[in-house]
């Protein structure tokens, strides 16, 4: 008598332990649903942006440009925000439209779409410059370049794509690499070699 007991008793202790496992998976199951359909609401609610983006277009004019006009660079900026609009024209400029092709990304596929992407070009040398030496200076910054064929491009992305950005993601913001940066954009004054090396910046 005294072993059926202990049988049922182990039966009912390993049948409650399957039901509680089985609870526990659903009310998981349940809690991811519900969590992904939130982050899909914040995604699909993030409106498609008017001009660059604060953050990014202040690290550009911060960082990027008084750091490279200390290597002797004289960038400005030739191309900032493109409308969806803005990328479906240029997009058909040399295929169904008359002119030379100027960009293999349709609306939506291009950085600049959403306000994470300039180009620039050199004042004086136009793109005759050291691109390689300007793409570092850029990462230091935090900006990625277009790469070979698109070497003017320079953006923020964050690790993400295109694709994320559509779906109303978007990178953490930018940091200066130094205060000093800030304090000399507030004061109009140019950046200085001196000031990098304060900054702990390697040399380019």
């Amino acid at each position: 008598m005294g072993g059926l007991k202990l049988r049922l008793h182990k039966f009912f202790r390993h049948r409650w332990l399957k039901y509680i496992l089985i609870l526990i998976g659903i009310i998981v199951i349940i809690s991811i649903t519900i969590f992904n359909k939130k982050i899909s609401t914040i995604r699909n609610t993030v409106p498609l942006p008017t001009a660059l983006d604060p953050n990014f277009i202040t690290q550009v004019n911060d960082c990027f440009i008084p750091t490279a006009a200390i290597y002797g660079y004289t960038l400005r900026i030739v191309e900032g925000f493109f409308s969806m609009a803005d990328q479906a024209n240029l997009y058909q400029q040399g295929r169904t439209v008359n002119g030379h092709i100027v960009t293999y990304a349709q609306p939506g596929h291009s950085f600049h779409n959403y306000g994470f992407a300039v180009d620039v070009v050199d004042r004086y040398k136009g793109y005759n410059i050291n691109w390689i030496r300007l793409i570092k200076i850029g990462a230091y910054c935090g900006l990625e370049n277009g790469g070979v064929g698109d070497f003017p491009n320079f953006h923020y992305s964050g690790g993400l794509t295109t694709s994320d950005f559509a779906a109303g993601l978007r990178p953490p913001p930018l940091k200066l690499p130094c205060s000093i940066m800030a304090e000399r954009a507030m004061a109009q004054q140019p950046l200085t070699l001196k000031d990098l090396k304060n900054c702990g910046a390697p040399k380019f």
